[in-house]
């Protein structure tokens, strides 16, 4: 445990039972005998262990104190998991998981006084009520005092734009206001933690736009909370994280800032080359023929218009290829080089490179 992180993992584990069912499954004799009364439940259920599934694999992950930090995975790879252990939510089966420095399993306590979650399932707001009113329920619960509340709801109103429409009912709230008023609920008692599952999901692009910036500039950046979110939005991380983790089956594959993630994992860029006055002939196909043997070149792409002239063409390369190598062979040939473009691999391009490099490490270890 090291206290400057605000949170920090070391080989988390946790195992699901799947839903298989063993043969002469039910209650009593469908047991098979083992259980005669309910005080011997929990030991029958302790001694028949079930085949599971393990949503995560050994999670090693250290989060910064005032940082925005991105979970970024397909469907299935753990992120709801790893949320729901760190909120005390779901109980991890090995490793350790820390929150400012207390353990999230021996001290739940004090972690849920350090920390909120907001996930997509959260609602609990009356419908009849306008969005003060429901904030002001929520601050009673918490236990604010009356002066404190309503400073701290006056404020959290006017930080996300809702101090207008703040004695409105709740039913006449857009999706995007709904968001924000949960957004007002979770930072209700000022916590240092803040984890968000899927922040943006069903916002539009302007109200998600308003609601990263809310998250970076005001919460992180001005407030030094620690932001930590779930996501499927690679631009959305992009745009808003100082590092994000990429996990992928239940292990993280990797983590590092979006930019050098975005530079150092993706294995390929494309070249755009325009020519000036290029005729396509026997010469200029086999100097395609050459490109695409040359090492380091996946792919030649020509375009030409209807008089055969040779426009442009598009090289897919090894994101270490050289343009030099590419060129030399071009005037060798006696084109005319108009324009270059260097289309450089997007965070999206880099996360199905690892993605997908992961799955061929598995199901190359699984046919062993």
């Amino acid at each position: 445990m090291n206290t400057q992180y605000a949170i920090e993992t070391i080989g988390l584990v946790k195992r699901y039972p799947t839903t298989a069912r063993r043969a002469g499954g039910g209650f009593g004799r469908g047991f098979g005998g083992g259980v005669h009364s309910f005080g011997n439940i929990f030991s029958f259920f302790k001694k028949k262990k079930g085949p599971y599934v393990e949503a995560l694999r050994g999670v090693d992950l250290q989060i910064k104190k005032g940082e925005v930090f991105g979970l970024l995975g397909p469907n299935g790879a753990g992120k709801t998991t790893l949320i729901k252990i760190l909120c005390t939510l779901v109980i991890h089966d090995e490793g350790h998981a820390y929150v400012n420095g207390f353990d999230v399993k021996k001290e739940p306590r004090q972690v849920l006084k350090t920390l909120q979650a907001v996930l997509p399932e959260s609602r609990g707001f009356t419908w009849r009520l306008s969005g003060r009113q429901n904030l002001a329920f929520y601050a009673l619960l918490y236990r604010l005092g009356d002066k404190e509340a309503r400073e701290r709801i006056d404020y959290l109103l006017e930080i996300t734009g809702l101090k207008d429409r703040a004695d409105d009912g709740y039913q006449r709230y857009s999706t995007g206001m709904q968001r924000k008023l949960l957004l007002c609920r979770a930072l209700l008692r000022d916590t240092q933690v803040l984890l968000f599952d899927e922040p943006t999901v069903g916002l539009d692009p302007a109200s998600a736009m308003d609601f990263r910036h809310l998250l970076r500039d005001k919460l992180a950046h001005e407030e030094g909370k620690t932001v930590v979110l779930s996501t499927h939005n690679l631009p959305e991380a992009q745009d808003i994280c100082d590092r994000i983790a990429i996990l992928d089956r239940g292990k993280i594959t990797a983590c590092d800032t979006p930019n050098n993630i975005q530079y150092t994992m993706a294995d390929e860029k494309v070249f755009n080359i325009t020519f000036i006055d290029a005729v396509f002939n026997d010469q200029q196909g086999q100097m395609l023929n050459e490109l695409e043997r040359m090492p380091g070149v996946y792919g030649v792409t020509p375009e030409f218009d209807v008089d055969r002239n040779f426009i442009r063409m598009s090289i897919r390369a090894d994101k270490d290829m050289a343009l030099s190598r590419i060129l030399e062979v071009i005037m060798k040939n006696g084109l005319k080089v108009g324009v270059i473009n260097t289309q450089e691999p997007t965070l999206e391009d880099a996360f199905r490179a690892i993605t997908r490099e992961r799955r061929y490490e598995q199901s190359r270890d699984s046919g062993r």
